[in-house]
């Protein structure tokens, strides 16, 4: 006879093997992550592997100071943990050693992930945390005028001193993405060209829609539906490609880390930061605070990709360099004031508005 004791009892014993199921997936993810690595991986502490989850977890006692056994609270901080060895903390010279991002650093055709920016050797990824080029450190990654991750009241994970948190996109464990750790699809341009949405780009799409985390800026709310080619088709929608070139196939959507960089900005040569996440990979690229409204601001961004009608600005962009602008629009002269978004769009009314992000033809 089957008692309520015996249901009880099946029931602890499958959820008993379920937590140890995960618990084996977990460590299973770990030790292929970069964490892991005997060779480049996480190594605060030198009394223990480099790798190890001793690096992290110093104890399995229930009556530790913090919880899962943790060397400090469970804060973005212990991925800095400066005072104690340092791993994400900043470096003399800010950020990582080789921060920006350079075009340089983009996966070759033929690698697994072209056009994806990782410091690497002919197509090779070169591990080492001072080698993420897309990290400005700590001081950048907190300063709330320039990192709303950080700062955000509206981003889904805080951390315990109430601040973004570093797992809204990173699993130190190892997630599901194929880079930098990330636990959500984060591709390079290539297979953008597909779908209604391009299923690379899931990490910034997933919450940039309107099933993102309640509070975030409507404005941010809609970038979705500017790379959904259901709801505006043709090539401008995501900032798209219609002729391709480089690692860029035709009706390609651009990446989001094209323009912004999600840790913040320090400003090109540190000449100041960006706001909006934008990058600072390009020379004039620093001190954007307001794009949407500032002539000289958004000529300088536009201009760091875009070759002006008398051959100025401009330069390689996902392995192609863009033609020069048509010379009918005296607007695309170099030296014009006229601000880039009067034709282009910054409209971020609705889901088929003009702007940056899904770019009108022009008058």
């Amino acid at each position: 006879m089957i008692t309520r004791r015996h249901v009880l009892a099946f029931i602890m014993t499958g959820l008993a093997m379920l937590l140890i199921s995960i618990s084996n997936a977990d460590n299973g993810r770990y030790h292929e992550s970069s964490h892991a690595s005997p060779t480049t991986g996480v190594w605060r502490v030198q009394d223990s592997p480099r790798g190890s989850c001793a690096q992290c977890h110093i104890t399995h006692d229930a009556d530790a100071a913090y919880p899962f056994g943790l060397f400090q609270a469970n804060s973005n901080r212990l991925c800095f943990a400066a005072s104690l060895g340092g791993c994400h903390a900043d470096r003399p010279s800010g950020g990582t050693s080789g921060y920006p991002a350079q075009e340089s650093d983009r996966l070759p055709t033929g690698s697994s992930d072209p056009g994806y920016f990782e410091y690497n050797s002919g197509g090779t990824r070169v591990a080492g945390v001072q080698h993420r080029v897309r990290w400005p450190g700590q001081f950048v990654w907190e300063d709330p005028q320039y990192s709303p991750h950080f700062a955000g009241q509206y981003m889904p994970l805080k951390d315990v001193e109430g601040n973004g948190s570093c797992d809204n996109c990173h699993n130190v464990h190892g997630g599901s993405g194929e880079h930098d750790l990330l636990d959500t699809t984060y591709h390079g341009i290539v297979g953008s060209q597909n779908g209604a949405l391009p299923a690379g780009y899931s990490l910034c799409l997933n919450c940039h829609s309107q099933f993102g985390p309640p509070g975030m800026d409507d404005t941010a709310r809609m970038i979705a539906y500017y790379y959904d080619r259901s709801i505006n088709p043709g090539s401008p929608a995501g900032h798209g490609s219609g002729d391709g070139g480089g690692f860029v196939p035709s009706m390609s959507r651009l990446p989001c880390f094209d323009c912004h960089n999600p840790h913040g900005s320090a400003g090109n040569s540190s000449a100041g930061g960006n706001a909006y996440l934008l990058s600072d990979q390009r020379p004039g690229w620093y001190g954007l605070t307001d794009i949407k409204n500032n002539v000289e601001q958004v000529r300088r961004f536009c201009f760091g990709c875009h070759r002006s009608s008398d051959g100025m600005g401009g330069g390689t962009v996902e392995g192609m360099t863009l033609g020069t602008l048509p010379s009918d629009e005296s607007a695309h002269q170099y030296g014009s004031v006229q601000h880039c978004y009067d034709c282009h769009g910054r409209d971020y009314a609705s889901p088929t508005s003009r702007n940056v992000h899904n770019p009108g033809p022009g008058d």
